[in-house]
């Protein structure tokens, strides 16, 4: 049976570890937070870890997709889950960079768009990619790949032509404007994930006016999603102290 009080974070991004560790300031130890963590995100502070990539609530009665947006199937996998048992679900998905004058963005749908529209940007071009998805652009011929890896690969079985350089976080433009100048990309391949750790690395291709080839966050249909930690805490906050209206209204049902 779902505890009332009982909310489970599905925590996919460095946005979504900072959304748990507020979440767990704001309503810890009245309520219990527990988190599901995806996609090699950080465990928040604050907060129980007791699983790992499913799409799961356990006997959590209030669900909040914090997920990567770009893991399709794990999103899906949630929504249809929530909608399975009536769960109240928030979405979370913070705003994305503003497009700035100088940039030069070729934007694309997805990762196939991606592999398509390199060739005609660059002959060398930096990937700040999921390394899974770094394989896709083996079937670009004449082309150098110089990859940056936030953590060393378990395996590297990939051409000479893709260099691995291991470059983990924290991030500046500094650091990021030189790794671009060393590895003399002449384009960078990216999602537009909006996130601040990878904001350095879109500021260093435009003091260099280097082109983008940005790939678009997938559309999520008739969701609306919550924007800030701020609109996302007063939702948490509604579903656990509702108003006195709406509190008698559920025990009169």
């Amino acid at each position: 049976m779902s505890d009332p009080k009982t909310l489970r974070i599905f925590v996919g991004t460095a946005e979504g570890t900072r959304l748990a560790e507020r979440l767990a300031e704001h309503f810890c130890p009245a309520a219990r937070l527990l988190v599901t963590l995806h996609s090699g995100a950080r465990p928040p502070r604050g907060c129980l870890v007791d699983r790992l990539g499913d799409t799961e609530p356990g006997e959590a009665a209030t669900v909040i997709d914090a997920l990567d947006p770009f893991d399709r199937s794990a999103v899906r996998a949630l929504r249809e889950t929530a909608r399975r048992r009536s769960l109240p679900r928030l979405t979370y998905r913070p705003r994305g960079w503003e497009r700035h004058p100088l940039d030069r963005w070729v934007e694309v749908r997805d990762l196939e768009g991606a592999v398509g529209a390199v060739a005609s940007v660059a002959r060398t071009a930096l990937l700040w990619l999921p390394p899974r998805d770094v394989a896709a652009f083996a079937t670009v011929g004449g082309l150098r790949f110089p990859t940056r890896l936030a953590r060393p690969p378990v395996t590297w079985a990939l051409p000479p032509r893709f260099e691995p350089i291991l470059a983990p976080p924290p991030y500046s433009v500094a650091g990021d404007t030189l790794l671009l100048r060393r590895t003399g990309a002449q384009a960078v391949v990216m999602r537009k994930t909006g996130a601040e750790t990878d904001a350095p690395l879109v500021r260093a291709a435009r003091s260099l006016d280097l082109p983008i080839v940005m790939i678009r966050p997938p559309i999520e249909r008739s969701e609306v999603p919550a924007r800030s930690i701020d609109v996302a805490v007063d939702w948490v906050d509604s579903i656990l102290n509702p108003p006195d209206y709406l509190r008698t209204s559920r025990e009169w049902r």
